[in-house]
């Protein structure tokens, strides 16, 4: 089996090499699980073991679907209930009334069911609402759907719906026997997860992990996050809604609290954090282990109070939560040294590092003329002013230095540019095109790009995979690989590509900040302090590295502290306080001005000064507020 930064490098053109992928990944693996305990069934259990094992197959699909988007995409969604008893509805109401085929019926629940999740979805990813509120709104809809359905007649209310067993075959999906119930839901689990393989080897694997671990890097990096929780919340439902319709022709009963209580939700969240979200097998391996643990105290407990199991249940699932982060899969993960496979080396193209950084956008201005303007630009956070009224213009080829006292308002300024939220006021035009108000994804695709204060990283990813799928979005793998090999011998992480981003030094840290922004191909990039906490020789290669980029045709606006670093890169500098622009000009300029040292710079700034018109700046100890 290969790790995803090897599929990362297949063209997309090659169907033979990536069905072998497939076959050879987790998902096969898992596949593979569910026939073996198929095998195990018919040949070993009894007739009641056997629907267990029918059973155990449903929760697995389950389990399974749920985990796209509560474990990919890393939105908890109590709603799924909801999809189940869509599908389960769906079909026993059409087959019922209509004589319909349950297969139709199926088909018609998945339909609903994604149009449901785009509803309940809309909103809090349009708005980006935390995942508390998308959580809630799922439970919400779980509720409504479970009170809603029992007020229904023609649905038969509180007492349920009865299918008959008149006709039988594959193609009303009822079986006098057991054993068929058992082959079609394996099928149903294996078409399940190759499919979902395919999706997590496609680009849309890496777009989902992105956001799961960083929204707000996966957005700096050009990812749309919108529209990819939107895609995964829609694909989860509607797979849901088919085992909705597999159950009730298997039970042949149902009623609200059977397709639509609040257990469906518990056990589907049970199973997969026991198995491990956010990988193929946990679900699988999480359900195989706890269903049939969970059937025989159900048998054992009968004597007690009906429920009990359901008390055993909830004490595992607390106990795998303290004990046992990342569930059985993730201690399977740490005993064979924190990956799954041999780590894939990202192969550079011969050269990478002479050839030029991408460019998404050339910039439409001509050299040195203003490229970024910012008109009367100013930001309310309630009461409070962040930003009273910037005017600030950037030109093209230039390394503009922003400083200022803590809380004058550089980051909030970085934060309009970026997309991160609009300004209260004012406009933002880049090349002549306003952005202010655009998503930070928008932001990225017309040549924006961004680090930030506090570093960003993905840290399910490698360094290399973390690059990769920066430079990911409109364009192909193979473009992609071009660019993440090019961009990580350009910034000195080549030899740390396999590298996983959680373990990089800081140094390395910001490098990554600063390679995952060139891999976006950007004409404007803003660097936020990517000098905080180096030792002097990494500021060094810092500068000799912003410097490289001017050279290629990238302005460059630097957020820094240090202060000798900014005097000594900086083409021009711009001094923020209190939300307003102080001063501005050229560093020598800047640094001798009243307003910026009673406001900044301070009382060193002005012995500074003086030795540097004395050629004797050494004299005083170097530039000043090197530590600031």
């Amino acid at each position: 089996m290969k790790s995803t930064s090897e599929i990362a490098a297949r063209p997309e053109h090659a169907p033979a090499g990536a069905i072998a992928a497939v076959l050879r990944s987790e998902g096969a693996v898992a596949a593979l699980l569910v026939w073996v305990v198929v095998a195990i069934a018919l040949t070993m259990l009894n007739g009641y073991w056997v629907s267990v094992a029918v059973m155990m197959l449903v929760w697995c699909y389950l389990c399974t679907a749920w985990n796209l988007i509560g474990g990919y995409v890393g939105q908890i969604s109590f709603g799924h209930g909801a999809f189940f008893g869509v599908g389960a509805y769906c079909s026993a109401y059409l087959s019922t009334t209509y004589g319909a085929s349950p297969w139709l019926g199926m088909i018609l629940g998945m339909g609903l069911s994604a149009v449901l999740a785009l509803a309940v979805g809309y909103i809090p990813f349009r708005r980006g609402l935390s995942h508390l509120v998308f959580a809630l709104l799922t439970l919400a809809l779980a509720y409504a759907a479970l009170y809603g359905v029992s007020g229904v007649r023609a649905l038969g209310g509180t007492n349920g719906m009865f299918m008959s067993l008149d006709e039988t075959g594959l193609a009303a999906l009822r079986f006098r026997d057991l054993w068929p119930y058992l082959i079609v839901m394996a099928a149903f689990n294996t078409v399940l997860l190759l499919v979902l393989q395919v999706l997590l080897n496609s680009r849309y694997g890496f777009i989902w992990r992105a956001t799961r671990d960083n929204e707000a890097a996966a957005a700096a990096s050009g990812i749309n996050l919108f529209r990819s929780k939107q895609l995964a919340f829609a694909i989860s439902a509607a797979a849901t809604a088919v085992a909705g319709g597999f159950y009730a022709q298997f039970v042949g009963f149902i009623d609200p609290h059977s397709v639509l209580g609040v257990h469906v939700i518990i056990q589907i969240l049970l199973f997969s954090v026991v198995g491990g979200t956010g990988t193929l097998l946990g679900p699988v391996v999480g359900t195989f282990v706890l269903f049939p643990l969970g059937e025989i105290m159900r048998v054992q407990l009968m004597s007690l109070e009906a429920g009990s199991h359901q008390l055993v249940y909830g004490v595992a699932l607390v106990a795998v939560i303290l004990l046992l982060p990342g569930g059985l899969i993730g201690v399977l993960r740490r005993a064979m040294g924190g990956r799954w496979f041999p780590a894939f080396s990202l192969a550079v193209p011969h050269g990478a590092s002479a050839e030029p950084l991408p460019r998404r956008r050339a910039a439409e201005v001509e050299e040195g003329a203003p490229i970024l303007i910012a008109e009367a630009v100013g930001r309310d956070f309630g009461g409070v002013v962040a930003l009273r009224s910037v005017d600030l213009e950037v030109r093209r080829g230039e390394i503009l230095g922003l400083i200022g006292p803590n809380g004058a308002g550089k980051t909030t300024f970085f934060n309009l540019l970026g997309g991160s939220f609009p300004p209260s006021r004012g406009r933002i035009s880049l090349a002549g095109q306003r952005v202010d108000g655009l998503a930070p994804h928008e932001c990225t695709q017309l040549g924006i790009a961004r680090t930030f204060q506090i570093t960003q990283t993905f840290a399910s990813f490698t360094v290399a995979e973390a690059v990769f799928t920066a430079a990911l979005p409109g364009r192909t793998f193979a473009e992609a690989r071009s660019i993440a090999g090019r961009v990580l011998a350009r910034v000195g992480l080549e030899a740390r590509r396999d590298v996983a981003c959680a373990e990089l030094t800081l140094s390395e840290q910001r490098r990554l900040e600063i390679a995952r922004a060139l891999a976006t191909g950007p004409s404007l990039l803003l660097l936020d302090e990517v000098m905080a906490g180096l030792t002097p020789t990494e500021v060094t290669g810092v500068i000799a590295l912003v410097r490289s980029l001017r050279a290629e045709g990238i302005t460059v606006v630097i957020i820094e502290h240090v202060m000798h670093a900014v005097m000594e890169l900086c083409d021009r500098i711009v001094v923020l306080d209190a939300g307003a622009v102080i001063a501005q000009g050229l560093p020598h300029e800047v640094s001798r001005d009243p307003r910026v040292i009673e406001a900044y710079l301070g009382k060193r700034a002005q012995q500074f000064a003086a030795a540097a018109t004395s050629g004797d700046a050494d004299r005083h100890g170097g530039s000043p507020n090197d530590d600031v």
